[in-house]
């Protein structure tokens, strides 16, 4: 429910963006030749050709960056090649939704239309705990870490449905979160009954998706991955309203040696999408759903 401001990359930004790159890709690698068969390498095979050719296309139509190509064919070999059919599904469930909504925004002058582009790093503030969720999953072969996954994305897709309907498409009346004071549309956190309404939809979307193509899903899962989904869209916005474009001190343990972290839009995308993920990933473990 954040109308997110365009910010310049920062070379922090750009420096995490590759080292998420190569984490995952020699994830990928180390399950290849260790962990996997022969059933599990035509998988992963076949990932990478079908994700190449679904980035690249998305590239050639100004739906993805050239960073965000690469990240994205990382994103989307992980996705199919260790989570089958369901990984896939819920990825395309998300981006192609997202993507639809967000194609050819019109400016609030209304004179000039921009395409909208994700790039390497919105790629993995989005995708980032949905890769990690299926690695452990294929590792360890616990469902809890499968719903957890699904959880991240639902709540980066509530956030984005939140977004382009709440603010974009209608234009409705936003008040803080923080506070509930009103404020222009499109300030960081600010809500509204349609923004409200796009997040609840976009999460319980997600949340269809995977009961669809699992087999073995529950309806308290699904409930899990809606639910949370939408609380992660919550957090983004109280996180964006209290902390996003503001620089953080990191008391001493220097990142990268940068001793102040910025709070960019993509890092509170990736915190509410962690914390979608964490949360599901408990309840599952302590309920035993």
């Amino acid at each position: 429910m954040i109308e997110t401001k365009i910010r310049q990359q920062t070379p922090v930004d750009l420096v995490l963006d590759r080292w998420v790159n190569i984490f995952f890709s020699l994830s990928i690698i180390v399950i290849f030749i260790v962990f996997s068969g022969a059933a599990t390498h035509r998988q992963i095979l076949i990932g990478f050709f079908l994700s190449f050719l679904l980035a690249f296309t998305a590239f050639l139509i100004n739906w993805l960056t050239i960073d965000g190509t690469a990240s994205a064919t990382i994103f989307g070999t992980i996705s199919y090649g260790l989570g089958g059919f369901l990984g896939a599904g819920v990825v395309l469930a998300f981006f192609i939704s997202g993507s639809i909504l967000s194609k050819d925004q019109v400016t609030e002058e209304g004179a000039h239309q921009k395409k909208f582009r994700r790039d390497g790093k919105q790629v993995w503030a989005n995708g980032f705990w949905f890769c990690l969720g299926l690695v452990l999953w294929f590792l360890f072969e616990q469902s809890a870490f499968l719903v957890a996954a699904s959880a991240s994305l639902a709540a980066t897709t509530s956030d984005t449905w939140a977004t382009e309907i709440g603010y974009r498409r209608f234009r409705s009346k936003t008040r803080l979160i923080t506070n509930w004071k009103k404020v222009e549309p499109g300030t960081d956190g600010a809500i509204s009954f349609y923004g409200t309404f796009g997040a609840l939809l976009g999460a319980v979307f997600i949340g269809l998706v995977y009961w669809l193509l699992n087999g073995k899903a529950n309806l308290p899962e699904v409930i899990i991955i809606s639910s949370l989904g939408f609380l992660g869209c919550l957090v983004d916005s109280y996180i964006g309203a209290r902390y996003q474009y503001q620089q953080i001190d990191l008391f001493g343990f220097p990142l990268f040696g940068i001793e102040k972290f910025y709070v960019s839009n993509n890092v509170v995308n990736w915190l509410s999408a962690g914390i979608a993920a964490i949360i599901s990933f408990l309840i599952i473990i302590i309920t035993g759903i």
